[in-house]
């Protein structure tokens, strides 16, 4: 009788050395654009004018500019119904799905997977700038009050919500739902609705494509973002340096909701457990295991 070979734990090399393809791509797709992105912020001109350092000038410059705040408190405003989705209607589609029962969660991760793939920010807008028509109606006509100053900000906001609605809300119920299913889930949810308004307050000051694809900005700017105001000030003005500083700030900020969301989860202790599935409870009188040996039938 032999003794079983004990088993070994894997090398430490081993698990760098698988983690080398990811720490390359942090590097390349993260690190570098974000050192070259800040070095390029002390910059001044671009394309058209020579370049040469400016220090501090172009923060200085950014934070006196008022169209820069009219931008950044706008990009929050955009953010305020995506939260109450968010917040508010997430977790009781989820508490919904979570007492609705297998088959019923299972058509629930169906919708929440095809709500999430399908999202296509180009797309939906496309589909609004039908409303801009002579002979538009119904829901599309809303698109109409992006032609004013006065109702363009409000009238993109509400596009902005409806077209995000389906994708906030997966996004929300996919982490909702652990929650339910843990031991203490009061306080996990608090938790977790915490880290969902910093996501979608992350997310939502880097919208991009449905305001480009709407109003460009406009009209008179008032509905420029911060990501707007970046692209127009590196590639319509080809004044890399303040584009990049706006990207810096814009950075700076999301950092600063990142540590934030960092301490909430190191502060509520969360974590993910798989927990095994439990084996059914056989039935009184139905079969629960192997048949005895027995000698051959007669």
């Amino acid at each position: 009788m032999t003794s079983p070979t004990p088993s070994q734990s894997p090398s430490p090399a081993l698990g760098w050395l698988l983690a080398v393809p990811a720490l390359l791509g942090t590097l390349i797709t993260l690190v570098l654009p974000t050192g070259q992105t800040i070095w390029l912020s002390f910059q001044s001109g671009g394309v058209l004018r020579k370049v040469s350092y400016a220090g501090t000038a172009n923060y200085a410059e950014l934070l006196g500019d008022a169209h820069v705040w009219r931008a950044l408190w706008f990009t929050l405003s955009l953010t305020l119904m995506p939260l109450l989705v968010a917040l508010v209607v997430a977790p009781l589609l989820a508490l919904a799905l979570d007492r609705a029962g297998t088959w019923p969660r299972r058509a629930g991760r169906i919708a929440l997977s095809l709500a999430i793939v399908t999202f296509s920010p180009v797309g939906v807008a496309a589909a609004w700038l039908r409303g801009l028509m002579p002979n538009a109606s119904g829901p599309a006509a809303l698109a109409e009050g992006l032609v004013e100053p006065a109702t363009a900000p409000g009238t993109l906001r509400l596009i902005v919500a409806a077209a995000t609605f389906g994708v906030v809300c997966a996004l929300a119920m996919i982490a909702f739902l652990p929650a339910l299913r843990g031991g203490r889930p009061v306080p996990a949810m608090f938790a977790v609705g915490a880290l969902v308004a910093l996501a979608t307050v992350a997310a939502g000051l880097q919208t991009f494509s449905l305001g480009l694809a709407l109003t460009r900005g406009g009209p008179e700017r008032s509905t420029e973002t911060l990501a707007g105001l970046q692209y127009d000030f590196a590639f319509r003005v080809a004044d890399f340096g303040r584009g990049a500083a706006v990207a810096a700030l814009t950075g700076v900020i999301l950092g600063v909701l990142g540590i934030v969301a960092t301490v909430i989860a190191v502060a509520a202790r969360l974590r993910i457990t798989l927990t095994p599935r439990a084996a059914p409870v056989p039935q009184p009188g139905s079969f629960a295991g192997p048949l005895p040996a027995s000698g051959p039938f007669p």
